[in-house]
């Protein structure tokens, strides 16, 4: 599965890496108590410092390598838990539906204060 996530990171734009970042850390904002020490250790390291693999490596005292397969491994963990629970989809329709409610309720609100104003 992670993999095809790899190729399409290598086809993509550089907008669609931007968007593919951001729903990393969505995940891993939701689901990094799932992980490991090591595993936060790792995603935070590359991702929140904005690191190149080589930089992160000689922080973390481990191959370019290590960095690599570690971090792939971690982001394929946030997908498996996401498949799983769905916590951010869910949320993401929760916040859709409170939107909708929040224009529909200002809508009424109008109403009600045309009304009130036509019968004065």
């Amino acid at each position: 599965m992670f993999s095809i996530i790899i190729i399409m990171i290598d086809s993509d734009n550089g907008n669609d890496i931007l968007k593919r970042r951001i729903h990393f850390n969505m995940l891993y904002d939701v689901y990094s108590p799932l992980l490991t020490e090591r595993q936060r250790k790792v995603y935070e390291t590359l991702y929140f410092s904005d690191l190149s693999l080589s930089e992160a490596a000689k922080i973390l005292g481990v191959s370019r390598q290590a960095v690599h397969i570690l971090v792939r491994n971690v982001c394929g963990k946030l997908e498996d838990f996401e498949n799983k629970i769905h916590l951010l989809a869910n949320t993401k329709k929760f916040e859709d539906r409170i939107r909708e409610l929040e224009e529909e309720n200002e809508s009424l609100r109008k109403k009600l204060q045309d009304r009130k104003e036509d019968k004065q």
